[in-house]
């Protein structure tokens, strides 16, 4: 009798291991989704204190206590999101009480063209008479439940802060145990200083791009007089955290505000102010400060956009490219998992490197 040649058997074996590993996947995100409400806190915590890393590294060098930096970052940050709920609940009610105006203006703009299509003999069918906007008691609901759900949320926010103090406390101490729990493993104390190295200097550098794209943005729209200038700046700078995507999505409500409320030249403008903010930063000075290093394929950013979206709702959307780019810094500071890195990159030069 022929004994089975071990090449099939291999082969059967390493298509077991990546089919258990693809189930194991699947069983960890409907874990993940399935506590999402309690996650989805620290994950924000987490970050948040990843991104306030250095400036507690910097305020520690100037021999600033300890607590007192983390209480100074704790208060910077909580009055920000103090501020950033003030603003999306005035926006949420300043909707409300203008838009019986937008609807009847572009209700008005499509009797215009009704009447420029008509005059051409076409028929004036083509375009309806008016648009079915919800009415001004609905949005009027709408906005006050967003108002009330943006004070539940202080709630959750509360849990998120403190979360965010305590890992700043443990964050101080980091490279102490580093060198005490792997005393005889230099290259893994390296390799894992390069990784956090490296998820600081993203995590740091896209925050500072957001944030002043959000800046820039809301302050030109102020300048021009656009409505909800504010709310426009804070979209940008939130969604500036999704390539490409999260630009254009920020860009279409306050294009639209700007061409129904004021005219086709001013919104001209807006989507002119858009497209050199986001050339500008995103694709000039943004790859710049990164480098080819940390680029993401953008077929990898809409598949991670999908699947953290799913579990984590919204807040995993805003999550979904920090995440995986973590995991892609992950797979490259080790040498038997760079591959995966490789395949995650933007960029062919790495296949090089």
């Amino acid at each position: 009798m022929h004994s089975l040649s071990p090449a099939p058997i291999k082969g059967f074996s390493s298509a077991i291991q990546w089919l258990l590993g693809a189930a194991a996947l699947v069983i960890v995100l409907g874990g993940l989704k399935a506590i999402s409400h309690i996650v989805t806190p620290f994950l924000l915590a987490a970050f948040l204190a990843i991104i306030c890393a250095p400036p507690l590294d910097w305020m520690q060098r100037r021999k600033l206590p300890g607590p007192l930096a983390v209480l100074v970052l704790f208060s910077v940050v909580g009055l920000t999101f103090f501020l950033l709920f003030l603003a999306l609940k005035d926006a949420a009610e300043g909707m409300a009480s203008q838009a019986p105006l937008y609807q009847a203006r572009f209700n008005g703009w499509l009797i215009e063209l009704r009447e420029m299509i008509a005059a051409r003999g076409l028929p004036a069918e083509l375009l309806p008479s008016t648009l079915p906007l919800p009415a001004a008691a609905t949005i009027t609901g709408i906005a006050r439940g967003l108002a009330g759900g943006l004070g539940q949320f202080t709630a959750s926010t509360l849990l998120v802060l403190l979360a965010f103090m305590f890992l700043l406390l443990e964050e101080r101490y980091l490279s102490d145990k580093l060198d005490a729990a792997f005393p005889r493993r230099r290259r893994a104390r390296v390799r894992t200083r390069r990784f956090l190295r490296s998820v600081y200097r993203y995590l740091l550098i896209k925050t500072a791009a957001s944030t002043a794209t959000g800046v820039i943005i809301g302050s030109g729209l102020t300048f021009m007089g656009v409505d909800f200038a504010l709310l426009w700046g804070i979209v940008a700078g939130l969604l500036n955290f999704i390539p490409t995507i999260g630009s254009i999505i920020a860009a279409i409500p306050a294009v639209i505000i700007a061409f129904m409320g004021m005219g086709i030249v001013e919104g001209l403008l807006v989507l002119l102010l858009y497209v050199a903010v986001n050339t500008g930063i995103g694709s000039i000075i943004e790859p710049r400060l990164m480098g080819s290093s940390l680029g993401i394929s953008p077929l990898v950013v809409l598949v991670s956009l999908l699947i953290w979206g799913y579990v984590f709702g919204p807040i995993g959307m805003l999550l979904a490219v920090p995440l995986t780019m973590i995991a892609k810094l992950a797979l490259d500071a080790s040498p038997e998992t760079r591959w995966a890195g490789i395949l995650m990159s933007d960029s062919v030069k790495r296949l090089r490197d």
